[in-house]
C-alpha cells in the first residue's frame, strides 16, 4: 500500500483558488521543464516573490502530502522543484502544474 495516497484535501473553491494564486505568479516564470518525478520552475527574483512561493509550498504540502518541494536560490533565479515518487505522482504534479508550466 502507498503511504502517500495521491489525495487533495481542498475543495473544488479552494483548488481553484490556489490554482489562481500559483498563476499570479505566472509572469515570473523564466522556464519550465519536465524532470524524473515531476518539473522544475525557473523563476526571475523579484521582491517578496521568494516569500509567495514559500508561502504557497507550505499550503501544497498540507493539501497534497504525496508532493516533495525543493528550492535553489541564486541572485540570477529562483528554482522550484516539484516531485512525487512513482508514475501517478508524476503524471499527478505535470497535470496540476501545467497551467502555470505553459506560461
Amino acid at each position: 500500500m502507498q503511504e502517500n495516497p495521491l489525495v487533495c484535501t481542498l475543495t473544488a473553491a479552494d483548488y481553484r483558488d490556489r490554482e489562481g494564486a500559483w498563476l499570479k505568479l505566472g509572469p515570473f516564470v523564466k522556464s519550465s521543464a519536465a524532470i524524473p518525478g515531476g518539473l522544475t520552475f525557473t523563476f526571475t527574483p523579484a521582491i517578496g516573490l521568494r516569500d509567495s512561493l514559500t508561502e504557497l509550498v507550505r499550503l501544497e504540502a498540507e493539501c497534497c502530502v504525496w508532493m516533495t518541494f525543493a528550492f535553489t536560490d541564486s541572485p540570477e533565479a529562483i528554482q522550484l522543484s516539484i516531485t512525487s515518487d512513482g508514475a501517478d505522482g508524476e503524471h499527478g504534479i505535470r497535470e496540476a502544474f501545467a497551467p502555470l508550466a505553459r506560461r
